[in-house]
């Protein structure tokens, strides 16, 4: 079999773990290009071009990883798939924000397996292959967890753990998005930044409707103190489920978050509480993992079908986005 080649585009948390799957795999790691440069390796020792010559270095690889937080709306990370993908190389991103605001742009590469983009939602999970699946005309609700930092705080809550020692736990584990310090902070950053990117790739991938959710487009006031005071409070009964529903519920016993009808679907997410939805019973998981429960057929009467799995950390995301390349690939 012919030797892989690849390289990767960010080397933080999520990158070295990319790093050291693909050369566990026995493939070559051509370059790791970070915002200094392109380098030989994850040292950073020697340089091998700036990143503005990254089009060049593209060529002639197998696949490309691109394993960075999203900074903007996705704009940074388009130019990179962009890029790769006119050089006819296949791109594998964990990165939500250009699939979430551009994905008409990248559909037709989205469709031909050009992009892999496993990792986007649901981390090490693949819940998007699986609902994939799963969709069709019979289909009435979907439910699910796509924020495993979320579930992990919430879960540490409701065992009697303290907000600060969680916040600082799931920063410490890599599993709150970068940059936030305060628990308002991490909170919002997760409800208001990454589960409407999310949502939008969740909605988009499932071809629902003809219509494309930009994240953009979903309007999220940040949570305020006193809500989030009322949340630890109730820790034990809440959780962050987003709902995609074909009738529209406006008696959900939900605080905060944020509703967006498309297509004949609604959507709405926030901190409901789980005895609000027989279904939720079988959707919540443990720590940090994430969820999917389809409701199937007329009042759920072809049954409910969960998948459940790790959704937030360094190995589960690089490991799915690693199987990704070899679906791709044909390994």
């Amino acid at each position: 079999m012919a030797k892989v080649n690849v390289g990767i585009v960010g080397k933080r948390t999520i990158g070295s773990e990319v790093y050291h799957k693909a050369k566990s795999r026995g493939w070559g790691v051509e370059w790791v290009a970070g915002s200094k440069g392109i380098f030989q390796d994850l040292s950073g020792e020697t340089k091998l071009a700036e990143i503005e010559d990254y089009a060049l270095h593209v060529r002639g690889l197998d696949a490309v990883f691109l394993a960075i937080p999203t900074l903007d709306t996705g704009e940074i990370a388009l130019r990179y798939i962009t890029s790769t993908l006119e050089a006819g190389v296949p791109i594998i991103t964990c990165e939500k924000g250009a699939l979430s605001n551009y994905f008409s742009q990248l559909e037709e590469a989205v469709r031909s397996h050009r992009i892999g983009y496993s990792a986007t939602v649901g981390g090490g999970s693949r819940l998007l292959r699986y609902l994939q699946e799963r969709i069709g005309p019979q289909v009435q609700e979907i439910h699910a967890v796509i924020n495993g930092t979320l579930n992990y705080i919430f879960e540490g809550l409701s065992r009697g753990r303290s907000l600060g020692e969680v916040v600082e736990e799931t920063k410490r584990l890599g599993y709150a998005e970068p940059g936030a310090k305060h628990p308002l902070e991490v909170i919002n950053k997760e409800a208001t930044g990454d589960v409407p990117m999310k949502t939008s790739i969740l909605f988009n991938v499932c071809n629902l409707t003809r219509e494309r959710i930009r994240a953009k487009d979903i309007i999220v006031e940040p949570i305020e103190l006193n809500q989030l005071r009322r949340l630890v409070r109730e820790a034990s009964n809440r959780r962050y489920i987003v709902s995609i529903t074909r009738e529209e519920n406006n008696e959900e016993d939900v605080i905060w978050g944020f509703r967006h009808s498309m297509g004949g679907w609604h959507i709405s997410a926030g901190f409901k509480h789980i005895e609000g939805n027989p279904l939720f019973r079988e959707l919540v998981p443990s720590g940090v993992n994430n969820a999917v429960l389809t409701s199937e057929g007329e009042f759920g009467k072809d049954g409910s079908y969960v998948l459940i799995g790790p959704g937030a950390g360094p190995g589960p995301t690089a490991l799915s986005m690693v199987i990704d390349a070899e679906k791709i690939l044909h390994l």
